[in-house]
């Protein structure tokens, strides 16, 4: 028996432009795009989407560009780079929510205790870890410099934080005879590798760093 030529008919926003008499209709969507669906639309049993992919999509949880509706549980961003920005913000908005808790504040502590002990009796991983935070420290400040704004709200929040910390330090004469000795310690500790990186190498760059910004 012949099947009935459905040309012309309309399901939800499809309308059949093509009906070769197969298992599949050529259709047209109300908002212009055009693709293959199953005759199975034009039955009232039919349960399945009546729909573009695009006019059933949703937006991107960062570009807001619209993702095409591909199954039952619908993608949140639209490619890899959204989907590694929507990781980092979801991140930092945990952080946000647990950084000044209890709970956190100390397991940070015994994070970072047993992490400088593992490097007191390992060099290789000390230097690496160094070697990871100077690339951490660098990123951040070439972000810095690509965005005056952002840099000018930094250095004033690091600014705030430092001048709250040495003023808490100096309250407490102990406190601070303790600060001078470790801070002393610490210089005369320097390679001269060390010395050269932190203090000649670092005003040489802040310097050059100037003079391009004028």
């Amino acid at each position: 028996m012949a099947k009935t030529d459905r040309t012309g008919q309309t399901f939800g926003r499809l309308t059949i432009i093509a009906d070769h008499g197969g298992a599949q209709l050529q259709c047209r969507c109300d908002c212009g795009r055009k693709g293959s669906y199953p005759r199975a639309i034009t039955k009232p049993s039919y349960r399945g989407p009546k729909a573009c992919p695009w006019c059933l999509g949703s937006p991107c949880e960062e570009c807001g560009a619209i993702i095409p509706h591909k199954g039952r549980m619908p993608a949140k961003t639209c490619s890899e780079a959204c989907r590694s920005a929507r990781a980092a913000r979801r991140e930092r908005e945990r952080y946000a929510q647990i950084k000044n808790t209890d709970d956190f504040k100390a397991k940070r502590a015994d994070y970072l205790r047993r992490l400088d002990a593992a490097m007191a009796a390992d060099p290789d991983l000390a230097e690496s870890v160094r070697k990871t935070r100077r690339r951490a420290v660098r990123a951040w400040r070439e972000r810095q410099l690509a965005d005056p704004a952002l840099r000018g709200k930094y250095r004033m929040r690091a600014r705030q934080a430092e001048q709250r910390r040495l003023e808490r330090i100096r309250s407490d004469p102990d406190a601070y005879a303790k600060h001078l000795r470790k801070q002393r310690a610490w210089y005369h500790a320097l390679s001269d590798d060390e010395y050269q990186r932190i203090f000649v190498s670092a005003r040489e760059e802040r310097n050059r760093r100037y003079k391009n910004n004028d």
